[in-house]
């Protein structure tokens, strides 16, 4: 390795604290002036990265942040479908033809009796007074359905 010679005057604060680095070392004050200059060129250089770095993580830091806001939605989605789930199998009437007990999920999604295959639109919109159709398990039903068709419509507006 070739070498080559700096002639540089440096504050006296300067010659002492390269004096005192080369002393902790036990190192020559040339060495010692050498391996400080390197430290401090290679410093320079990584500044630029050390910049993107930065900025990617700043970058990450707010797609982390998206992410968990959308996790969260996700979460109270999740929740309100699990809801209508657990509703949508709970009795919510009998079956007008057979008596059977007919659930959420027989009333408004299939429409018809599990058991005979009675159409149950009836008992939405009855003829006459009576329906065998627990009004409240109904009306829970509905309003568990209204909350799931409602974070749809939040989720695909967002």
């Amino acid at each position: 390795m070739t070498t080559q010679v700096i002639y540089t005057r440096v504050p006296d604060a300067v010659k002492e604290a390269a004096d005192a680095y080369a002393n902790e070392r036990g190192a020559k004050l040339s060495s010692a002036v050498v391996e400080l200059l390197e430290k401090g060129l290679t410093a320079v250089g990584d500044e630029e990265s050390i910049s993107a770095l930065e900025a990617c993580v700043a970058l990450l830091g707010s797609e982390n942040s998206q992410l968990q806001a959308e996790l969260m939605t996700a979460h109270t989605e999740l929740s309100a479908v699990k809801t209508l789930a657990q509703r949508a199998v709970q009795v919510v009437g009998s079956c007008p033809k057979c008596t059977k007990p007919i659930s959420g999920y027989d009333l408004l999604a299939v429409g018809q009796c599990a058991q005979c295959g009675q159409a149950l639109t009836n008992l939405l919109a009855p003829d006459g007074p009576s329906t065998g159709l627990d009004q409240r398990e109904f009306l829970i039903l509905v309003g568990a359905l209204g909350a799931v068709v409602g974070l749809a419509l939040l989720a695909a507006k967002g």
